[in-house]
């Protein structure tokens, strides 16, 4: 089958600022958000409806909603860490394709197409300081369809901030309104680290291939049986997510013909995990991560992975979701001081679960997303996970480089 042509033509780009000018006093950071990686995280709905809603009301209403999250329109001062909220605001683009239905791009969505569908230059882009933290695309495809897509700075959202962002957005082109969210930099006393952060940026300069394996529900049901004698109520995530690195580390042994030391480091959304809970609404960085580690130079089974995954989750909780807000980032500061010299001479590996997040709720006035997906991943060792679209199964995104991918593909 030829593969459809995608001609996209811009019809407008703007900046959107807070409907309601945000006092110019207030800066913004936390702790965790000096500790963030300087990169965006592109997001991808796809809605098949033929109904849409106009560019003006999705115009005003994300204007509205800014004025919830006034620090996305902010701009990150030089030091790094600190959010002048000045209203500057964020960058919006209308754009629709040509030579192209939504139906011939779901059925071979293939990476370079999906990349026309982002803001121009903020795909992966690295520094944000005195940039936009927040770059949004509305295109509207020939014969019915859209699809919405947003590039967000990790400095100012995590994967529950952005989902979080979207359904109020969402909302309020619904015409509904939603309560205001907790801005967690104002309402949590960070201690603070003492010394300049350095601005992190993620090292893509590596040549990687990004691949999308589907786990459908017989699947999954399939890895939960093979570990079910030793491990008492996996998760689908957690199956799924050992048997990934028990690949990646197999494609590594026969990548270089000898043993690796390795970790695998979870992210995990800690909002839930204090001794009294932040509110699934509160806006910023509060995610934090667990290592699980290879050492082992003999075959491990799935099920000791998947032990090793129900442990680090336990110790990154404290054996509960009962943690002291204060003490828990006191250590965390103590942590970063080297967090550096963990990860030396060890093949790393990072994971970001955007299961059980209300992606597919995020409707604009046209129904709910037919597909969520990213835009490729540009940095090694790489993985990411969604829900397939009936919620039964996961989408893994996989980014390794070349030689690598060829023998994780093996498995």
């Amino acid at each position: 089958m030829a593969k459809a042509v995608m001609k996209m033509e811009i019809i407008s780009k703007e900046i959107i600022k807070p409907s309601f000018p945000t006092p110019s006093h207030l800066k913004t950071f936390s702790l965790l958000d000096q500790l963030t990686l300087h990169s965006y995280i592109p997001l991808l709905l796809s809605y098949e409806s033929e109904i849409s809603t106009s560019s003006d009301i999705l115009k005003e209403s994300l204007s509205e909603t800014l004025t919830k999250y006034y620090p996305f329109a902010g701009r990150l001062q030089k030091d790094g860490i600190t959010v002048h909220c000045g209203d500057d605001g964020v960058v919006f683009v209308e754009a629709k394709i040509l030579g192209c239905g939504l139906a011939d791009f779901l059925r071979n969505p293939m990476y370079d197409m999906q990349r026309l569908l982002f803001p121009e230059s903020f795909l992966w882009k690295g520094s944000c300081i005195d940039q936009s933290f927040l770059a949004a695309q509305v295109t509207s495809f020939a014969g019915g369809g859209m699809v919405v897509t947003v590039c967000i700075s990790h400095k100012v959202a995590d994967g529950c901030t952005i989902a979080t962002f979207l359904s109020d957005w969402a909302a309020l082109a619904r015409g509904e309104v939603r309560p205001l969210p907790m801005i967690i930099a104002r309402s949590i006393s960070s201690p603070n680290l003492g010394y300049t952060v350095p601005e992190i940026v993620l090292d893509n300069s590596s040549t990687c291939v990004t691949k999308r394996y589907v786990f459908d529900a017989k699947k999954i049901a399939k890895l939960k049986n093979s570990v079910a004698q030793l491990v008492e109520n996996p998760t689908k995530v957690q199956v799924v997510t050992a048997h990934l690195y028990k690949c990646a580390i197999a494609a590594s042994l026969k990548k270089t013909g000898c043993f690796t030391k390795s970790t695998w480091i979870q992210m995990v959304n800690m909002r839930p995990r204090m001794n009294q809970p932040l509110p699934d609404n509160s806006i910023g960085n509060f995610s934090w991560y667990f290592t699980i580690s290879n050492n082992d130079q003999n075959e491990r089974s799935l099920s000791s992975f998947v032990l090793d995954l129900k442990e680090g989750i336990k110790e990154v909780c404290n054996a509960g979701d009962n943690l002291d807000l204060s003490d828990w980032l006191t250590n965390v500061m103590e942590f970063a001081g080297n967090v550096k010299e963990l990860f030396d001479d060890l093949d790393v590996y990072r994971c970001t679960s955007f299961c059980r997040r209300p992606y597919y709720e995020m409707d604009f006035g046209w129904g709910c997303p037919k597909w969520v997906t990213m835009a490729d991943v540009q940095v090694k060792n790489t993985f990411v996970l969604f829900d397939t679209p009936d919620g039964d199964g996961i989408e893994a995104m996989v980014s390794l480089e070349e030689d690598g991918m060829r023998l994780f593909q093996c498995n």
